[in-house]
């Protein structure tokens, strides 16, 4: 007759420490390789959007997607034939209160309301964000989020599915392309708020991961303050760095912010602040051709 030996507690505990240690070891690693996968995902994102937005260009006289909303905080919007006062001269454009409520995704989303680009492109699956449930063919559809007509905020599905996850449906911040015509020509041309494919350098960037100090009204994702963490990375990839789009088509990696176009002054343009400026200054734009601004 076989007798079978019982497993004693040390024993056990011994298992379970070893197990214990096992896993702590093999974290970081999985952790690391779903960093990884999640760049290289996000890259490729962007890398398709980039073709997106030379499509669109092809289409529109060289232009990247443009609302035509300008500001009325400066006047009269630039006399460029392309930049209205309200959506009445616009068709299809937002006057500037929506627009402004909704962002500058107000112009990215010319994208996928044109069939450039699907919405799941523009998530980052390092985020909790989801692809937009919007109907790309409406042209009153200004944004990502689905909003109620009657008021221009996140409809009652929408509201609850941010409080709940605190995650939107556009993980990129797109080069700024609202008009403000006020501003000083010798400080901010107003020509620079519309990109144009040849008329800027192709080292400028257009587009990366969400930009850490700015949201929308309608999504209540965290920020970080500029005055505390002026060189802060996107908060996508745990501050580690953000995958960035130029004007050019190539998409890099860059664990600084400092990675735009290179300036009068030799340095590399902070993607994520205007050029002069504070970043909370509601007339802030490019203030150069260099000068990047990627903001939601």
């Amino acid at each position: 007759m076989r007798v079978h030996r019982a497993v004693t507690l040390t024993e056990m505990l011994a298992v379970t420490g070893g197990l214990a240690c096992l896993t702590a070891l093999l974290l970081p690693v999985l952790r690391q390789a779903k960093d990884a996968g999640d760049r290289a995902a996000c890259a490729a994102n962007l890398a398709h959007l980039g073709q997106a937005l030379v499509f669109y260009a092809q289409d529109h006289d060289g232009y990247l997607p443009d609302c035509g909303a300008a500001s009325t905080l400066g006047g009269l919007p630039p006399a460029d034939g392309r930049h209205f006062p309200s959506r009445w001269n616009a068709p299809g454009t937002c006057n500037w209160p929506h627009v402004r409520r909704v962002g500058n995704q107000a112009n990215l989303w010319l994208l996928v309301r044109g069939g450039y680009a699907d919405p799941r492109m523009l998530v980052c699956p390092a985020t909790a964000d989801r692809p937009s449930l919007n109907c790309a063919a409406d042209p009153a559809v200004m944004g990502f989020l689905a909003t109620a007509p009657d008021t221009g905020r996140a409809t009652a599905a929408e509201d609850r599915f941010l409080r709940r996850i605190a995650a939107g449906r556009c993980s990129y911040s797109y080069q700024n392309q609202f008009a403000h015509p006020g501003i000083d020509p010798e400080e901010a041309d107003p020509r620079n708020a519309t990109t144009h494919i040849l008329q800027h350098p192709a080292s400028l960037a257009v587009l990366a991961d969400r930009n850490p100090y700015t949201r929308t009204d309608l999504v209540r994702q965290p920020v970080l303050s500029a005055e505390r963490r002026p060189q802060a990375n996107s908060l996508n990839h745990h501050e580690a760095g953000q995958n960035v789009l130029y004007l050019g088509g190539e998409v890099e990696w860059h664990d600084t912010p400092l990675c735009g176009a290179i300036g009068p002054d030799g340095e590399h343009d902070d993607i994520y602040a205007p050029e002069r400026g504070d970043i909370a200054d509601p007339q802030n734009i490019p203030r150069s051709a260099t000068d990047s601004y990627l903001v939601p």
